[in-house]
């Protein structure tokens, strides 16, 4: 609300040739939200390993770089916390 101009939007694009960072948490926070809240006709499916555990996360995290790399943009997946 103080600052509404600190956060534009910009094409994919327009980041070619760079590097960027990446708030980790918040990336694989987005897609385990994404995928808990499709309903049961929804395209978004969970996915897990053989135990059971949920890798929907690990699969959004490998397709969104995918898609950076695709576009010429190196991502840098930032943690932030004790290890």
């Amino acid at each position: 609300d103080e600052a509404p101009d600190c956060i534009r939007e910009v094409p994919l694009s327009s980041l070619h040739g760079r590097k960027i960072a990446v708030d980790a948490s918040m990336a694989i926070y987005q897609f385990l939200i994404a995928v808990r809240s499709g309903g049961p006709n929804s395209a978004a499916m969970m996915l897990t390993n053989a135990d059971g555990e949920t890798t929907s996360h690990i699969q959004g995290i490998f397709n969104r770089t995918i898609r950076f790399i695709t576009e010429g943009i190196r991502p840098v997946y930032v943690f932030d916390g004790k290890p």
